[in-house]
């Protein structure tokens, strides 16, 4: 009993978090504003706030659930052609990645474990559930630095890549017409399957989530429903979409887990700690843009179509790599391509991490 009523009141202030985060129209405010206000709890009454692993993991099947659905059969033939590209530079960006962990780790005077999970932009939730089952990370201390990323992602990207796309040759109206074409040939490549089927196999999608996590998989929890709804949905079967309000709550019950590992004595008794975690987020993102415009001119696609995949950016509705900014974009930008490398990039991740 006395366990229900602590969930209840941690439930509360991280739902109270979340409202206040959106309500001043602030970025991933279920993940961000859950987190911040557990976190402010935890710290000043430890032992108030508590969160089972269990409901962090339905929030997660959730997002991977909803993940998955954006995946087609345009997005996969976009893998496969662009696969060797898209696999060498995933790996080139851990390596460069790997190099800025340890040189922060040095100035910072952190672990090396902590400081590499902390840089690779592999997303904030993900990259928590990864410390969480490696031995040696510190999950607070990951958060810590993964937000830092976050921010100054959130901040930038979107009007770095609007200077991008006004500087592009493309023209926006060929590139439409493009993409127009690509997604009507891939849906006329598959048949969709009776909505009723979507709904049947719903059951199967946390089955995934624990099958994956036994057989070791990093992120399981999370890789498991992609993967499941993913191959599903490329084949033709289409998933009920995720309502907003169960969107919500599976970021708020993410952003709980997360505030609750965030411990904020790390930047109060290393004062390195806080300006280094943005500084490094702030050359991640200088990296990305030298990186974008060599590939642009190595594969002939625009350059915002790189930027997007090398920053990993993260979508307004938080906890995905859907590459929302750049549906609103036009010119030269290809958003399968997008979407696909910026899975390929992610689970290159983690299975190297791994």
């Amino acid at each position: 009993m006395r366990n229900a009523a602590l969930w209840g009141s941690t439930l509360a202030v991280g739902f109270i978090g979340g409202l206040a985060f959106a309500l001043l129209g602030l970025p991933l405010p279920w993940i961000l504003g859950a987190a911040f206000s557990v976190m402010l709890v935890n710290t000043l009454r430890p032992g108030r706030a508590v969160w089972p692993r269990w409901l962090s993991d339905a929030g997660v099947v959730v997002i991977g659930l909803m993940l998955g659905q954006r995946i087609t059969l345009d997005t996969l033939l976009a893998m496969a052609r662009d696969l060797p590209g898209m696999i060498a530079a995933g790996v080139l960006w851990i390596a460069v990645c790997y190099m800025i962990g340890i040189g922060f780790a040095k100035l910072a005077r952190l672990s090396e474990m902590n400081a590499v999970l902390g840089c690779v932009p592999g997303g904030l939730p993900q990259m928590v559930l990864l410390a969480e089952e490696m031995k040696g990370a510190d999950p607070g201390t990951v958060a810590l630095m993964q937000t830092s990323r976050l921010v100054v992602v959130l901040y930038t990207v979107p009007f770095l890549a609007a200077f991008f796309t006004n500087a592009s040759a493309v023209p926006a109206a060929e590139a439409a017409r493009a993409a127009e074409a690509a997604r009507a040939a891939a849906a006329g490549a598959v048949a969709a399957w009776p909505p009723l089927y979507g709904y049947l196999m719903l059951p199967l999608v946390p089955l995934s989530a624990w099958l994956a996590r036994r057989l070791g998989l990093p992120a399981g929890e999370f890789l498991g429903p992609i993967a499941f709804v993913g191959a599903l949905s490329a084949a033709g079967a289409v998933f009920p979409v995720v309502p907003d309000p169960l969107m919500a709550a599976a970021q708020l019950s993410m952003g709980i887990y997360i505030g609750l590992r965030i411990q904020p004595r790390v930047v109060f008794a290393n004062r390195r700690f806080g300006p280094l975690a943005f500084a490094v987020a702030a050359l991640l993102v200088a990296i990305s843009i030298a990186a974008a415009w060599v590939l642009s001119l190595v594969t002939g696609d625009s350059v915002v179509t790189w930027f997007f995949v090398a920053c990993a950016r993260r979508a307004r509705r938080g906890g995905g790599n859907r590459p929302a900014a750049a549906r609103r974009r036009g010119a030269g930008n290809r958003i399968p391509a997008v979407s696909a490398r910026q899975r390929l990039h992610m689970k290159t991740e983690d299975l190297v991490k791994a």
